[in-house]
């Protein structure tokens, strides 16, 4: 009864256009919540059927400047990619180039698993779903590492499975990395010329790009909030799993995207994908807990599940259809509610900032009525719990000070499924450089001899690594919970 009264009132709204108030309303609060925030910009489109019915850029590009945010900027979409590897996909199986639950083998042949029952029956279905058996974000690394793509792909059979196959969700970008060279290989050529040819020149997503466009005019910079204050990053422009979050686009461009989601697979009277695939794309394939990085109205009685690169949940009674993303300062989210041919994107320029979250959800209960649960405190103890993950591990009491000479613990390291790494003394302390790019890292000495490893990036978190010694008093190994072991590489 609740959900029929919804969709009157918006069919009345609708037809007697009476959302103009409501918008500049909404377009207030937006800017009330992004200085709360502390966001230096925003930009928001929000879509019904055919049409963009609000539009707007908030704040600034850059903190130390004053150049605003407009409908134009380019932004990060970070793990929004997904979304388009899965459409892309999804063209190849409107065009017969595969099917969504044939085995990877078939079109990408070079793939293999750790274990052999997955490496032969893995399906596109799969690894957009999250459910092939790699464990949540292991094996990212790679992605920094200067490796090639090719060596990337051969590596990931070295990935230590988390579950069986197909046995439970877990959130993985080297996953979208395979998809991202199975969608070359199905249109016989790299990730970004499919996604470009199939999706952003038919889309006319003029702006929109991949990492190597963001040496244009009107771009967000990164943020993060460094010593209490917010200050200017480096954008994060090494990632090796480009299927995973490799695009960058517009609050325009976004705006279309959605469009030809929600009308079905169609743009301005041209058909992209069949109706029948995005529905495919949309609806469940594989059951979920609601992480972390799910936030309310997200909980555990929301039935949330993967779709093919997108989450989707139960808001009153409606299908939501939602991806967000994150890279070193910059968060993104896409919602859409295909019931109702409404969409809406948030692109904003701060490290790990919920906002996007909460615009969503205001645009949520603006539409569909309010939540019974108290969204807003549920994205602050969200928060709380992310702020907690990068954290550093304070020493334990009675730390002890290393137990060798900093030059006891240098050399050179390696493991079956990452390679090199390097250890050496830079400035009083012990630096780390990983794979062909030397991807630096810090370790920092925590007690005996485990130190602390910081990577280069704000978002890379940090973990403990534990030293064995041989007898001649060098370490012969170096031992993480999420790298695994590294032995010392012999001469």
């Amino acid at each position: 009864m609740v959900r029929n009264l919804i969709l009157f009132i918006i069919l009345l709204a609708s037809e007697c256009g009476i959302y103009a108030q409501d918008w500049n309303e909404f377009e207030r609060w937006v800017e009330e919540m992004r200085v709360q925030w502390k966001v230096p910009g925003v930009a928001v489109a929000v879509v019904k059927e055919d049409k963009v019915v609000f539009i707007k850029g908030f704040g600034v590009r850059r903190i130390d400047e004053s150049g605003p945010v407009d409908p134009e900027t380019i932004f990060q979409l970070a793990s929004v990619s997904k979304v388009f590897t899965a459409a892309g996909l999804g063209v190849g199986v409107d065009k017969g180039l595969l099917k969504w639950d044939e085995e990877i083998i078939k079109n990408l042949p070079q793939f293999a698993l750790k274990d052999s029952y997955p490496s032969r029956f893995a399906t596109a279905r799969d690894l957009l779903a999250h459910r092939t058996g790699l464990p949540a974000f292991r094996g990212d690394l790679l992605g920094k590492m200067g490796y090639s793509s090719e060596e990337i792909l051969y590596r990931v059979r070295f990935i230590e499975p988390a579950t069986s196959f197909r046995n439970l969700a877990n959130y993985s970008n080297v996953g979208f990395f395979v998809a991202g060279e199975l969608l070359g290989k199905i249109f016989k050529t790299s990730w970004e010329k499919a996604i470009s040819t199939q999706l952003l020149i038919p889309l006319e997503m003029k702006r929109s790009g991949f990492r190597t466009h963001l040496d244009q005019q009107n771009v967000a910079a990164a943020h993060a909030m460094i010593d209490g204050k917010i200050a200017v990053i480096a954008l994060d422009q090494v990632g090796g799993f480009p299927g995973a979050d490799g695009i960058t686009s517009t609050a325009t461009d976004m705006a279309q995207f959605m469009i030809m989601h929600l009308n079905g697979g169609v743009f301005q009277g041209k058909r992209l994908l069949k109706q029948a695939t995005v529905r495919e794309i949309f609806a469940p394939s594989m059951v979920s807990e609601a992480s972390i990085s799910e936030a309310p109205p997200i909980n555990p009685n929301a039935s949330f599940s993967y779709g093919l690169g997108w989450g989707n949940y139960n808001y009153n009674g409606f299908m939501i259809v939602e991806k967000g993303g994150a890279l070193d300062g910059v968060r993104t989210n896409v919602t859409l509610i295909p019931e109702l041919k409404l969409g809406i994107c948030i692109l904003s320029n701060l490290n790990l900032t919920p906002l996007p979250e909460v615009i969503r959800a205001k645009f949520l209960e603006k539409y569909l009525g309010k939540s019974r649960m108290n969204i807003e405190a549920g994205i602050l103890k969200m928060e709380e719990s992310i702020e907690d993950l990068f954290k550093v591990t304070p020493k334990p009491p009675g730390a002890l000070p290393p137990s060798h000479s900093l030059e006891q613990y240098t050399g050179v390291f390696e493991s079956i499924l990452y390679g090199l790494i390097k250890i050496r003394t830079e400035n009083g302390g012990l630096v780390l450089e990983a794979g062909p790019a030397l991807w630096k890292g810090r370790l920092l000495a925590w007690s005996n001899d485990t130190f602390t490893l910081l990577w280069s990036t704000i978002n890379s978190g940090n973990e403990q690594v534990t030293f064995m010694f041989g007898p001649d008093n060098r370490a012969i190994e170096m031992q993480t919970e999420t790298l695994g072991t590294f032995r010392r590489k012999k001469s």
